[in-house]
């Protein structure tokens, strides 16, 4: 069993979380929680494939310069190459999850 108590926990970006919940080169699953008013930078990654679902709150996602608001229990896939940002756009706290087909560690590339 595994739940966000027990998973190893990180800090990224402005005051953000990240606990993996489960930690594989051919899978990551993360749970995530950011304040209001942050933001994720752009990035693209080369071979991960991922799939974000908002657990909490609301996320305003770009994906390849399009926008969408995701409210609790809807998801967006973002395939590999496909420049994105993750943004709490709101006055609440945002949680989600990111599962990443292969783990995205060290596929990040910066987009525009």
């Amino acid at each position: 069993m595994i739940n966000k108590q027990q998973a190893e926990h990180y800090s990224w970006g402005q005051n953000c979380d990240g606990w993996h919940l489960v930690r594989a080169e051919r899978l990551s699953v993360i749970q995530e929680r950011m304040p209001a008013h942050t933001s994720e930078v752009r990035h693209a990654h080369r071979q991960s494939r991922q799939f974000f679902f908002v657990l909490v709150g609301t996320a305003l996602f770009e994906l390849n310069g399009g926008q969408t608001i995701l409210q609790p229990q809807d998801g967006i896939e973002v395939p590999p190459g496909a420049p994105h940002q993750i943004r709490n756009e709101s006055d609440d706290t945002l949680e989600f999850l990111v599962i990443s087909q292969p783990s995205s560690h060290g596929d990040r590339v910066f987009a525009e």
